[in-house]
């Protein structure tokens, strides 16, 4: 090469490299201008502005409107969609692992489209934050540290808010607001009682009683289904052509396995549909007496009402009106009736709340029930009354032989529940009498009426 640039007589030189393109690096974080992290519609916002003006919880946090519009909207939306970013860059990232939380879809079965439970649990979601964003104002860590610090708050967000709509779901059930039930379309309503149940402790006890009370009373309901021919509930083996599955039917249009087929219908093993329908059965009243003396105070009384909750749910679903009576001696009564569909959900909190605890005249509730039955405007029919007391009961001849022809007069049967004592005399003029050393939803005698 260069015996050759010196025979043309030119100067040689390396030619210059090819210059590299110059890549410009921002490390800077991309920045967002969307108010809010996730997609938020004129609803969201303006349920965001309501929940930061009712709630003082939120306002301790001091978040703002958009804030609230995302923590409710991830729990009331059906489908919460995360935006690219948000001006907010630790709430985005905190409502990111949030969608992501395997523990976030069971609460978020709980509290879509439910306006009260999304508010309940937006509350302890801006709650954790608000606690990440203090931590976030001591000195740094590595970013590992702040990653783990948003996992730790969505684990507490979601674990605090799942048990508190928890509560929600057994304080409306027991107190007749439950799904499907009249007002349970109502979140003020809903939101009042709840926030009631929460400020008294006696409440906060019942209504978890009545929910384990309901859960046997359900069990219980279903074993004593009767069954016909209205509705599909399975499959079984049989013959009756009119009750083949079409795979069945399919079979016979093949000549490989018509044959077989047709065996098996005449030897009734072909799979057929399984009917079965409940047979409506009229029914009456259910009336629960719960004893208030000073021995009943305290988990006994709690005990008790969760229970006469769980035979008022049963009226409920059976359609069957119900009266509570609470007595305590000569002291006075209270008398609450429920008609079917037409609970007043304030008194019934004022019946369960209350406590006599005075002396105790143990014929009180059978020589007054003739009375109590006329007040409580009870509808005729065959009427189950259930006794609870602590009690053992002494009775005169004259009360015992007056409230018998009572009972055969109003069809009324009575089932007496003794609480750590003897029936006494109780057990001459109940249908069935049982006595336990406490009540609980496992005992038996419980089961059984539950069952009725």
């Amino acid at each position: 090469m260069h015996d050759l640039l010196r025979l043309l007589d030119l100067p040689g030189r390396e030619a210059d490299p090819p210059a590299s393109p110059v890549v410009v690096t921002d490390s800077r974080p991309m920045v967002s201008h969307n108010p809010t992290a996730l997609a938020v519609d004129a609803w969201g916002l303006r349920r965001g502005a309501d929940l930061v003006g009712e709630s003082d919880r939120l306002q301790k946090t001091g978040i703002d409107v958009n804030a609230a519009a995302d923590f409710f909207c991830a729990a009331f939306d059906p489908d919460p969609q995360l935006l690219d970013g948000c001006i907010d860059h630790r709430r985005h990232q905190f409502l990111s692992q949030l969608l992501e939380a395997p523990d976030y879809r069971s609460l978020h079965a709980a509290t879509q489209l439910n306006d009260v439970a999304a508010s309940i649990a937006a509350v302890h979601f801006a709650e954790q934050f608000h606690t990440l964003k203090q931590e976030d104002a001591k000195p740094a860590g590595d970013e590992m540290g702040h990653d783990l610090a948003v996992l730790r708050a969505v684990g507490k967000a979601v674990s605090a808010a799942e048990k508190e709509v928890g509560d929600l779901n057994d304080a409306a059930l027991a107190l007749g607001m439950g799904e499907g039930a009249p007002g349970s379309n109502d979140p003020k309503a809903i939101a009042a009682l709840f926030r009631r149940v929460r400020k008294d402790p006696s409440l906060q006890r019942i209504c978890e009683l009545a929910g384990r009370f309901r859960r046997v009373a359900q069990s219980r309901q279903r074993r004593k289904t009767t069954h016909g021919l209205d509705d599909i509930v399975g499959i079984e083996p049989g013959g009756d052509v009119g009750r083949l599955l079409p795979m069945e039917l399919a079979k016979l249009m093949l000549p490989e396995l018509e044959l077989d087929t047709l065996r098996r219908i005449a030897e009734r093993q072909a799979l057929c549909r399984e009917y079965h329908a409940v047979e409506p059965v009229g029914k009456g009243p259910i009336i629960v007496a719960v004893d208030e003396s000073a021995s009943m105070q305290g988990d006994k009384a709690h005990t008790a009402k969760a229970f006469a909750l769980a035979l008022a749910w049963i009226a409920r679903r059976q359609r069957r009106w119900c009266g509570l009576i609470a007595y305590s001696g000569d002291s006075g009564e209270r008398l609450l009736s429920l008609p079917p569909g037409k609970w007043d959900e304030k008194k019934l909190m004022d019946w369960l709340s209350a406590f006599i605890g005075a002396g105790s005249t143990i014929d009180v509730p059978v020589r007054e029930m003739p009375r109590m039955y006329a007040e409580l405007r009870s509808p005729p029919g065959i009427t189950d009354i259930i006794f609870v007391t602590d009690a053992e009961c002494s009775l005169p001849i004259e009360v015992r032989s007056t409230f018998l022809k009572w009972r055969a007069v109003t069809q009324a049967r009575l089932i007496s529940i003794i609480i750590d004592n003897p029936p006494g005399d109780l057990a001459a003029i109940s249908d069935e009498v049982h006595t336990v050393q406490s009540l609980t939803p496992e005992a038996d005698a419980v089961g059984r009426v539950l069952s009725l």
